[in-house]
């Protein structure tokens, strides 16, 4: 008999006899201790109840008279109930076999059994206790965060206390990996619905699945594949590593193909696997072609206009910075979390958080990793960290594996596979993701200690349609040369002056490529990152934007390592131009889409923005080279070249795009408290013919390798000169720079 919700059964004959019961054949033979502990043991006594499995979706239980309300309130949410008939004195007998101390006895907490194993200490549990009355959370995995047990050693104290045994599946391996009848079972859920269910199944008959578990409390995931397979399904116990390594093992191939191919499948149109479309070609082509045309025509007509184009669209340009400059320092655009909200925030109702902290060549930094990391402000029992190793880095796996991380951080290994980029990895480790929210921070970050709490604030006070949550990013080795006070000046105008207007002014917004955070569903649905785009996260604000999700810019700040050297700063900031050609090349392949999809002044944002940016760069040395050749020659063909009207165009770009671009930065550094670095934005146009190398870099690249990802060196910097005092006290002038 079947019972959905309460249930009120007055009459035994209606329930079915589970058993001719002999002392041969106890009750306690037929109970799964996995089922049995889904229920308090204590409360199930006072009910004279005793589940012991489930069966096609049904979880049996074995009852010897009536149910109480009692017995009934038990129940009632754990979906189809069948009840079975058994003799009073058979269901005791069982309960004392299955729940392991006698009635009226209370049964031994987890840290007490811990106490008793010496896993841990007094002292330790204590500190523990004192973190779970504080933030709430399972007391096992907040003695992994704080480590003080392993994973295993949690797994060993919940075997104790519940009876059930244990699998360890790093060492045993799940057994029958080969039998035709596992691998049917494996195809009734898709990946996500295991982990989510945090569950592998290990071993099947034609009447069993036998399935290891990490929490033995909750019993929908094992209801759910008892429904599909239409067996009974019986749980072990083991780690959630275990859990992991087993799904990692089994998905590999899967998760390396969608890593690569989500977006591609998804939405193809808007992934850049190839730079420049057929129709896009053509018209580049015909374009060009044209030109060559109306040269061999009139060559000094067609250069005077190209040129007077350039001019004009470079003035547009420079009044845009201009609008920046008063909308980033005329109003508040940021989100702004004060110290009260952080105080009333409840700790006991924050979800589990995803980091994702993609790492390659990466050893140096591990121990500022970790520290950087153990000091943010959020239960470390909800954190769920994916450190992002490829495959191929021996020496970067070794350290992380001699390093003994926190518990909360778990090593994810990603295969090798082309392309080899950062948002390869990081849609690799999405797919591992335990978080309701999920970030980004790289290996040398320092995040402000609240930001996640600030990030989650932020989203809950927006709307479903916020999507992501941009905190802003400064530099700690700022005064360390010249080029290091200049990239940060050139950060403090970007994140403090440039990102807040255009949130503000409700445009799409390159995201910056750390320290955003996501709603993981949204992330998901959308396709993650382009692997194939070296400036993922500029493309991704753009799609966010084009799918009808915001962006805010909230006041935390992470601080991370200036790029201190000329030739590693040339490859990255190639790379970054690169990549906003490579996402302005992949969103117009489509103009009239992208038009209605952000409206015209999402649209012309858009051009400014990401078109606009890059494309300043690779004019600035043009206008350079001819002016000097102006100076040296005096040919006269380079006057006819800027009509009346454009040449003075031309010098108000000389003159205003200098003074904005230097006030820029110059504003940007203040605001961020730099006020040591505004002297030196007066050498700022040294700093924009690096640019301009490092932006013709790029287009070559764009033709030849468009996504070849140049790697950036870290740990320049001496570490040991990195303190946390400094770090917090920037953290301090920064809060104080927002108020």
């Amino acid at each position: 008999m079947n019972t959905m919700g309460s249930m009120a059964l007055q009459n035994l004959d209606q329930v079915e006899l589970i058993c001719n019961l002999t002392n041969d054949n106890p009750l306690s033979d037929f109970v799964d201790p996995s089922a049995a502990c889904v229920v308090d043991a204590n409360l199930a006594r006072k009910a004279g109840i005793l589940p012991f499995g489930w069966d096609r979706g049904v979880f049996c239980v074995a009852i010897a008279r009536p149910l109480t309300s009692l017995g009934e309130s038990l129940l009632e949410n754990l979906g189809p109930v069948r009840l079975y008939r058994a003799d009073a004195i058979d269901i005791v007998l069982a309960q004392l076999h299955v729940y392991r101390h006698k009635p009226n006895e209370p049964s031994k907490r987890f840290g007490e059994i811990a106490l008793e194993d010496h896993r841990i200490t007094p002292e330790t549990l204590t500190q523990a206790l004192k973190v779970q009355g504080e933030a709430g959370g399972k007391l096992g995995q907040i003695c992994v965060s704080l480590n003080a047990l392993t994973a295993w050693d949690v797994t060993e104290v919940l075997s104790r206390q519940t009876g059930i045994p244990t699998v360890n599946l790093l060492r045993e391996g799940p057994e029958h990996a080969m039998d035709p009848l596992l691998h049917s079972v494996w195809k009734l859920m898709d990946e996500k619905t295991w982990r989510d269910y945090e569950m592998v199944p290990i071993g099947v008959t034609h009447e069993e699945i036998v399935v290891a578990i990490e929490n033995p409390f909750v019993g929908d995931g094992r209801a759910h594949l008892s429904y599909l397979a239409g067996k009974r399904v019986r749980g072990v116990l083991t780690g959630r590593r275990d859990i992991e390594h087993v799904l990692a093992m089994h998905y590999r191939h899967e998760e390396l193909m969608r890593s690569r191919a989500q977006l591609l499948e998804q939405n193809p149109e808007d992934s850049a696997v190839k730079t420049i479309t057929k129709t896009q070609l053509v018209w580049t082509a015909g374009l060009v072609l044209s030109l060559v045309a109306l040269m061999v025509w009139h060559l000094t007509t067609t250069l005077s206009v190209i040129s007077s184009i350039f001019v004009i669209l470079y003035a547009v340009l420079v009044g845009y910075r201009l609008w920046i400059i008063r909308k980033g320092t005329m109003e508040n655009n940021e989100v702004v979390i004060t110290d009260q909200e952080l105080a009333q925030l409840d700790d006991s109702t924050l979800p589990m958080y995803t980091i994702l902290i993609p790492a390659r060549d990466e050893a140096s930094v591990l121990p500022v990793l970790t520290q950087a990391l153990e000091r943010l402000d959020y239960p470390k029992d909800r954190l769920d960290v994916k450190l992002l190793l490829e495959e191929d880095d021996e020496s970067t796996i070794a350290a992380a594996r001699a390093a003994h991380l926190p518990g909360f951080i778990d090593i994810v290994i990603v295969p090798v596979g082309e392309p080899r980029t950062k948002p390869k990895a990081c849609n690799f480790g999405l797919q591992r993701a335990r978080g309701e929210y999920v970030t980004i921070f790289d290996a040398e970050d320092l995040p402000e200690p609240s930001q996640l709490k600030k990030a989650l604030i932020a989203f809950r006070r927006g709307d479903d349609k916020l999507a992501c949550v941009q905190a802003k990013l400064s530099y700690f080795n700022a005064e360390q040369n010249l080029l290091t006070r200049w990239f940060t000046a050139e950060y403090g105008s970007w994140f403090d002056l440039f990102l807040p207007a255009l949130h503000a002014s409700k445009l799409p917004i390159p995201l910056g490529g750390t320290s955003n955070h996501f709603r993981t569903e949204v992330l998901r649905n959308l396709g993650a990152w382009d692997p194939f785009n070296v400036t993922e996260d500029a493309d991704l604000g753009i799609r966010l934007t084009k799918a009808g999700y915001r962006t805010a810019v909230m006041d935390s700040v992470t601080y991370e390592e200036a790029n201190s050297e000329f030739v590693n700063w040339i490859r990255q900031r190639s790379r970054w131009i690169k990549g906003y050609l490579q996402t302005w090349l992949v969103h117009m392949r489509h103009p009239r889409v992208l038009r209605q999809k952000l409206g015209w002044r999402g649209f012309w944002g858009f051009q400014m923005s990401i078109l606009g940016t890059p494309l300043m760069f690779i004019l600035n040395p043009l206008y350079w080279f001819i002016t000097s050749l102006w100076f040296m020659t005096h040919w006269q063909l380079i006057p006819q070249l800027f009509p009346p009207g454009i040449y003075y165009f031309g010098m108000l770009n000389l003159l205003a795009g200098n003074f904005v671009f230097t006030y820029l930065n110059a504003v940007g550094a203040a605001k961020q408290g730099n006020w040591k670095l505004v002297p030196y934005t007066l050498l700022t146009p040294i700093y924009w013919s690096m640019m301009s190398l490092a932006s013709w870099k790029a287009l070559i690249q764009l033709i030849t390798r468009p996504s070849h990802w140049e790697k950036t060196d870290h740990g320049l910097v001496d570490w040991q000169s990195v303190h946390s005092e400094a770090i917090s006290g920037a953290f301090i002038k920064t809060r104080s720079q927002s108020a």
